[in-house]
């Protein structure tokens, strides 16, 4: 800006000095050359504006954050290309003001106006690439903030998945312990399997009651000692017993009235089985009812029916680590 200075103090004084004997062809020439900055300059803000609008659709758009920011990189490279493409309009522009000042040395101070008014139009224009200079340092401040974001995001993401690992880990031990401890009662009704992070021990109804009772037998009593075993080392694992029958109504009478009561007996049942079969906390255990509304078969067939007389334990790992990391986030 010194320099646009320096030369139109020059300028002018070339202009007083050779007024008399320069044409208005050259005069005229001078005039657009500096419109031609006025059009370079309103050229330049309004990539400014594009930069800014780039700004704001980064801020609105995290899920595209890292597309976002190359875009934002490559813009600022373009513009600091526009920019110096302006510093060398600016050296060619000196060199045309040190061509002048030999052609117009007696240029009359009846054109002082003129020649101020176009110095001020330089400096506006010089006061504008500032401005545009502080806007592209404050975006790239932005474009390390959200690359500093974007970093502790990621590293959240893999802390969550590590802990998921981990866990997905737990249940898979968990599973191979509990199939390992009720290996001899698999042919017998009974299947352990793995869904959703969880461990599920479904018993038939044939291996646990007898028809409309909920007095565990022989061979279910058992399993479940068996089970409680396992789950006396497990004290982080918590325990939902589900009972689930068929849609046959119940035909029974006194404090049982129908599925739904027969279902949570059921449930229950197994409750006091797994507390009295082992040192078991009873705040891990709960007991459900399901009564004849989560089928495993909807057909309407004896097979089918025995198929949804079942109990199911589902064994759940503690997610208190993974439901912080989500809650801190």
């Amino acid at each position: 800006m010194k320099k646009i200075a320096v030369k139109s103090t020059i300028f002018v004084a070339a202009i007083a000095l050779l007024s008399g004997c320069v044409t208005s062809q050259k005069y005229n020439e001078l005039l657009q050359k500096h419109q031609r900055c006025q059009d370079e300059l309103t050229y330049m803000t309004s990539e400014n504006q594009n930069c800014q609008d780039a700004k704001k659709s980064m801020n609105a758009q995290l899920n595209s954050l890292t597309a976002e920011v190359e875009q934002l990189r490559a813009d600022t490279m373009r513009l600091y290309r526009k920019a110096r493409s302006v510093e060398r309009e600016y050296e060619k522009a000196k060199q045309d003001y040190d061509d002048l000042l030999q052609n117009f040395a007696d240029i009359s101070s009846n054109n002082q106006n003129t020649i101020n008014e176009l110095l001020g139009n330089l400096d506006k224009s010089n006061d504008e690439l500032t401005v545009k200079e502080k806007m592209l340092a404050m975006q790239q401040d932005s474009l390390a903030k959200s690359r500093a974001e974007l970093a502790l995001k990621e590293q959240r993401i893999n802390e969550m998945q590590k802990i998921l690992a981990q866990k997905d880990a737990e249940v898979k031990a968990l599973k191979e312990k509990v199939s390992n401890a009720l290996k001899g009662f698999e042919g017998s009704g009974l299947n352990v399997h793995e869904k959703d992070g969880k461990v599920y021990v479904s018993m038939d109804d044939k291996l646990l009651f007898a028809s409309g009772s909920w007095t565990i037998n022989e061979q279910g009593l058992q399993a479940i000692q068996n089970l409680a075993k396992v789950l006396e080392n497990e004290p982080e694992i918590s325990v939902l017993i589900e009972g689930h029958t068929d849609n046959v109504p119940y035909r029974g009478s006194g404090q049982i009235k129908d599925n739904w009561d027969l279902s949570v007996m059921r449930a229950t049942s197994v409750v006091k089985a797994l507390l009295q079969s082992g040192n078991i906390e009873p705040t891990r255990l709960s007991a459900s009812g399901r009564s004849e509304y989560l089928p495993l078969d909807e057909n309407n067939t004896p097979e089918a029916r025995a198929k949804n007389r079942r109990t199911e334990i589902i064994l759940t790992p503690n997610l208190d680590q993974l439901f912080q990391l989500i809650q801190n986030n």
